[in-house]
């Protein structure tokens, strides 16, 4: 299954990988109406600010071209984009315009003469033909007197000036919307194509069944027949034989023809009836230079001219980088590899080869993973090293690493083809998130497991018969079989736990005679700096009780020097009430015992003191050392409040005493009651009479009988 499930990943890649190559490339949005990222980068405050930005923007195209900076048109444009004003004059503007117009055809008329085959002046005129797009479509600007527009980057990552063409979202009445390229943005309106320039004018209007985006200064577009526009909207004539066209690059389109072949024409087709290559069953783009085509079952390549690159004489052609440098092949169901000048560089002998995945933030490799009759090796697609053979190698993980298994053994390879981790382990988990894996080795006719780093130190010994996964605080258990253990007696499984640096954290409890505790780690965290571990222990009838430690997260230390059946967090004095065994006692954050578990219950600290229950059944007081400061002899108390606190010696009678035990108040009363606005203390008696105590034991109202009972209460 995991082989099947690594099979698809590369397989996914390879798709996506070609998919790049693509001429037409742009991304839809959700909706599917918006092609192309159209992300404002500015937004101008008037069409004179548009119009000095488009000016801006044509001089360094034409800088690009010119390389001359001294070219006079290229001194004027300079002028009018080094000056002050924020915004160019509609006169201005329109007159640059027209030069630059009248210039790039010029240009155009030259090149049209030429016999140009290499791809770097085929570029060249593209390039020429495209800026000349530009300004058509930029001339809008002269007419207009306002408007909204942005700055933005076009389908070819060029900075554009133009509408803002996201203002049509929500509009019904546009099925596509697509980002400017050349000058011009295709449209789908009432389930028709056209064209806006770069104001947001319908200079070619919404009329064609089918259209292609402009290349080179012409689109394809198809009413009932396909044919060319030109920049200004004029049709050419029919195209002929031609059912399905697709637009490439360089003036350059792939068609299909009644007989069902592909071949490609250029912009002159409609005059020149002649295509550019022979005709195929299928072209595709392979890369920047080259097309691959199918004639039959088998595959070749081209070149945009036309010209053929490679025979079409094998199985399968496919790129093994985005550049295409070299090519994977197959022929006679055997794979090998094979540059662009048809040179092979590895001959076809390989059951497989698939482009390798690395993410690009560990290395820039481009690797493949090859298959024979060996097995499985790495080959390095930038200089064509492979590796030795393996019975298997998995995916590349975040630190550079793939897994190879030689015989029965794991191990970890680089993608530099180095083995970094020698195969020589039982097995091998994943990486987890501080860089460990489990792995497991054989250690005197066993298998011991441990984790190591992805450099293949150990951190933590292989000597273990187990070991768990990580919990999110960096601790784990490890367990190993045990002899000769006391409980349960014979033998046992016995846990320790470690830190991801490697550290003790809770060991053996016996080292001679072990117990077969067993630890968990957990993700659940006290007051913000303790992590829980549970354990449990073997008792002699055989079954586990589970108790709590507590481990220190900020260096992973054990505080509690036993396991507890419960531990409440701590309180205002720092300290952990903990049960062992039925009793309570009061540890420390340190792990020292302030008390020892010796008390049947225990309450929450009021005032530095805790209530607490002892084996008489009675209540009393201990303070934060855990001494005793008011003896057992209670059956009932309440918090302190201000330094007294209400008791009861049984019978239902209530007093209140202070924290030296001293009686504020005799337990003679029926009830007694805390005024909440005035926290003083409300006393009735046996026959409803009321007394009133201050907030520090001082009798408020009905002083005289009070101090009457109270007399009696003392004798």
């Amino acid at each position: 299954m995991k082989k099947k499930l690594l099979l698809t990943l590369l397989l996914s890649y390879c798709h996506y990988n070609f998919a790049q190559q693509a001429i037409s490339a742009a991304k839809k949005d959700s909706t599917n109406t918006f092609i192309g990222d159209m992300r404002v980068t500015e937004r101008l405050e008037s069409v004179g600010t548009a119009r000095k930005q488009t000016v801006n923007i044509l001089r360094s195209k034409l800088e690009v071209l010119e390389k001359n900076n001294r070219n006079p048109l290229v001194v004027e444009l300079s002028s009018v984009s080094s000056s002050a004003d924020k915004s160019t004059p509609t006169e201005t503007f329109a007159s640059l315009i027209a030069k630059l117009d009248k210039k790039y055809k010029a240009d155009i008329r030259s090149i049209e003469t030429d016999n140009i085959r290499d791809i770097f002046q085929i570029e060249q005129k593209s390039e020429i033909k495209s800026r000349h797009s530009a300004v058509v479509s930029a001339q809008c600007f002269s007419a207009k007197n306002d408007g909204n527009f942005v700055k933005m980057n076009d389908l070819d990552g060029e900075e554009i000036v133009g509408f803002p063409l996201e203002s049509f979202k929500g509009n019904s009445r546009y099925g596509l919307v697509e980002n400017y390229h050349q000058g011009f943005a295709r449209i789908k309106k009432d389930q028709v194509f056209g064209y806006l320039n770069y104001c947001g004018d319908e200079v070619i209007p919404c009329q064609f069944e089918k259209a292609e985006n402009f290349n080179d200064g012409k689109a394809l577009v198809k009413k009932f027949e396909w044919y060319f526009i030109d920049v200004y909207g004029n049709e050419s004539e029919a195209l002929e034989n031609v059912v399905e066209a697709k637009a490439l690059k360089y003036g350059i389109s792939v068609a299909k023809f009644k007989n069902g072949k592909f071949a490609l024409i250029d912009n002159s087709y409609d005059q020149s009836k002649k295509v550019l290559s022979e005709y195929y069953d299928e072209i595709l783009a392979f890369n920047r230079e080259l097309l691959r085509v199918r004639i039959g079952k088998f595959f070749g390549l081209i070149k945009y001219d036309g010209t053929v690159k490679i025979d079409p004489i094998y199985d399968n052609l496919s790129a093994t980088t985005e550049q295409g440098k070299w090519m994977i092949i197959e022929q006679n169901k055997k794979m090998g590899l094979m540059d662009t000048e048809g040179n092979i560089r590895l001959k076809p002998i390989f059951e497989s080869i698939i482009p390798m995945p690395v993410d690009p933030s560990i290395a820039t490799v481009n690797l493949g993973l090859a298959k024979d009759e060996t097995g499985f090796k790495l080959v390095d697609f930038k200089d064509l090293r492979t590796s030795k053979s393996y019975l298997s190698i998995g995916e590349f993980n975040r630190f550079g690493l793939a897994p190879i298994k030689d015989g029965k053994y794991f191990g970890f390879i680089n993608t530099d083809l180095k083995v970094v981790i020698d195969p020589v382990y039982r097995s091998l988990g994943s990486f987890n998130q501080y860089g460990l894996i489990s792995a497991c080795k054989d250690v005197s006719n066993a298998v011991r497991c441990g984790y190591i780093k992805h450099d293949g130190t150990e951190v933590i010994p292989l000597a273990y018969d187990e070991v768990a996964n990580f919990n999110k605080f960096g601790l784990v258990v490890v367990r190993e079989n045990a002899k000769n253990c006391s409980i349960p007696s014979g033998n046992c499984k016995v846990d320790m736990v470690y830190d991801k640096n490697g550290t003790v954290v809770i060991g053996k409890t016996n080292e001679v005679a072990p117990i077969g505790i067993r630890y968990a780690t957990t993700d659940t965290i006290f007051n913000g700096n303790y992590v829980v571990v549970k354990t449990f222990t073997p008792n002699k009838d055989g079954d586990e009780e589970m108790e709590f430690n507590l481990v220190e997260r900020a260096n992973a230390r054990r505080i509690t020097a036993q396991g507890y059946k419960s531990i409440r967090k701590f309180d205002a004095n720092q300290l952990f009430p903990v049960l062992k065994e039925g009793k309570w006692g009061l540890i420390d954050t340190s792990g020292r015992v302030v008390a020892k578990p010796a008390y049947k219950e225990m309450l929450y600290s009021t005032e530095g003191l805790y209530g607490v229950k002892f084996d008489n059944g009675k209540y009393g007081f201990i303070d934060k050392k855990g001494k005793v400061q008011i003896a057992f002899d209670y059956d009932e108390i309440r918090p302190f409040n201000n330094g007294l606190a209400v008791v009861s010696k049984g019978n239902g009678k209530l007093g209140i005493i202070n924290k030296f035990n001293a009686k504020i108040a005799p337990c003679s009363f029926n009830e007694i009651n805390i005024l909440p606005a005035t926290k003083q203390f409300e006393l009735i008696d046996t026959s409803g009479g009321k007394f009133i105590l201050n907030s520090s034991g001082d009798c408020v109202t009905n002083c005289t009988k009070f101090d009457e009972i109270r007399k009696m209460a003392n004798q």
